[in-house]
């Protein structure tokens, strides 16, 4: 004799296929938007200082010296056809010729004359200069006894 079972209860699974497209697509977009920090632009502002929270202070100006590192040919001058293997050191303008020690001394000199170590040293290379120049200003602003020394970006 035969027995015929009762029917098995019907059980409802999702398609797993276009949940997994879902999800994908999504882990996708939400890696590839770029995230917002607060720190990353700067609103230029026209506010007027007569009034407010700093009305009648007086605005502090960041010190910063800058270090002019310009790459030119063994006479002394860029040559645009030649090879410009050696490098001139300015600081605020005030040549200093080739010599990184004399550089470390100039630094030295305005960090004994009250300068704080805090200051930002800029180095800021031409195009074509050597990395070896800009590491040796690196050194003689550290040796300086300096520890806030930044890169600008270089310039023609």
């Amino acid at each position: 004799m035969f027995i015929k079972s009762p029917p098995k209860p019907f059980k409802a699974q999702p398609p797993i296929l276009p949940i997994t497209d879902i999800t994908f697509n999504l882990i996708i977009f939400f890696l590839l938007t770029p995230s917002v920090s607060g720190g990353d632009g700067f609103l230029t502002t026209n506010l007027p200082s007569t009034s407010g929270p700093v009305a009648g202070k007086p605005t502090i100006m960041e010190v910063r010296l800058r270090v002019k590192l310009e790459d030119v040919s063994s006479s002394g001058q860029y040559d645009p056809d030649g090879k410009n293997d050696q490098c001139t050191i300015s600081v605020e303008n005030q040549p200093l010729g080739n010599d990184f020690g004399a550089l470390r001394s100039l630094l030295e000199s305005k960090r004994n004359a009250g300068l704080a170590v805090t200051t930002p040293i800029l180095i800021h290379p031409t195009m074509g200069t050597l990395h070896k120049w800009v590491v040796k200003a690196f050194d003689a602003a550290v040796e300086a006894g300096f520890n806030n020394i930044q890169f600008a970006v270089p310039y023609d």
